[in-house]
């Protein structure tokens, strides 16, 4: 967790719901985890350097900078920096950020952004990664050494930090939606790479969309752009690909195999595999085996 600041001079309500660290490039990686136990946090990093890794609800991403990261109040998490990352970590109670967000005349459109996971690199970080970063040390300082109005300081960064991260949500959005026609590489690899995590655990497409912040029908036009497959295609052939090696090379029962995949049910597993390779899993690894028996090469012509 975040250290507790310095409360002499601020009001103990506001210095305790909000926290701020700022870290430099160190020989270690760090590790921050997040235990939403008393009081829902909700927490912002903003990473200028090298690259981290975070994991939320069994979902991991590697991120590299620049790179803004907000959670919401309501997930467990752990975040991973490597050696050499600088950045910002930053953490509000919700109760606060609630009184925060409702004096402002966009806070409908605020209180949405903040209670969603975003996930925002690039391009369309750079133009307001200055001004978040000042923001985020301007919290950190007025709560190690505060001052004249810094309670009020605090809530007025606080509540820039929203507005920015509302104006990058929308702008991300955009970008989604151009993405569709062109573009939207890094997501396409960010969801591969979550697939290679989880193509076992049954994940939905929803559910893949929603660890990425995007929308069902985002995703499915990126990967239609970038891969030529939409998402639920794109896990069917991992699944695919990984059953036809486990049965090719292991000895274990269809059923047993099925149920390594994520399969509860081995007709179900049955149907799948022969929708995609034509064949029941049995007669796919009698062909696999027979085909490898005859492509080995044969001494006994030899003189």
């Amino acid at each position: 967790m975040l250290a507790s600041p310095d409360i002499i001079g601020l009001p103990v309500g506001i210095a305790l719901a909000v926290r701020a660290e700022a870290f430099s490039a160190a020989l270690a990686p760090r590790t921050w985890t997040i235990r939403q136990k008393d009081g829902r946090r909700a927490h912002l990093l903003l990473l200028q350097s090298d690259r981290a890794s975070v994991t939320w609800q069994a979902t991991r991403v590697t991120i590299e900078a620049p790179t803004l990261l907000w959670l919401p109040g309501n997930l467990d998490a752990v975040i991973e920096t490597s050696a050499g990352a600088q950045g910002l970590l930053l953490s509000v109670e919700d109760d606060l950020l609630i009184k925060i967000v409702a004096g402002s005349a966009e806070a409908r459109d605020l209180r949405r952004t903040t209670d969603r996971v975003t996930l925002i690199s690039g391009d369309v970080l750079a133009p307001q990664a200055d001004a978040i970063s000042e923001s985020c040390r301007a919290i950190a300082a007025e709560l190690r050494t505060p001052g004249h109005g810094s309670a009020s300081m605090i809530s007025s960064h606080v509540l820039l930090l929203c507005l920015h991260l509302w104006r990058l949500g929308a702008s991300h959005d955009d970008q989604d939606e151009a993405g569709a026609r062109g573009g939207g590489a890094a997501l396409v690899g960010n969801f591969l790479q979550m697939v290679e995590l989880h193509y076992r655990d049954g994940w939905s497409v929803a559910r893949y969309a929603t660890a990425l912040g995007v929308t069902s029908d985002k995703l499915h036009a990126h990967c239609q752009r970038e891969r030529g497959s939409g998402p639920r295609a794109i896990i069917h052939e991992r699944l695919v690909h990984e059953a036809r090696t486990r049965l090719a090379q292991l000895d274990l029962p269809v059923e047993q195999i099925g149920y390594g995949l994520g399969f509860r049910d081995p007709a179900y597993f049955n149907r799948f595999f022969r929708k995609y390779c034509g064949a029941s899993p049995g007669v796919y690894r009698r062909q696999a085996r027979l085909e490898n028996a005859r492509s080995r090469p044969s001494y006994a012509a030899w003189p």
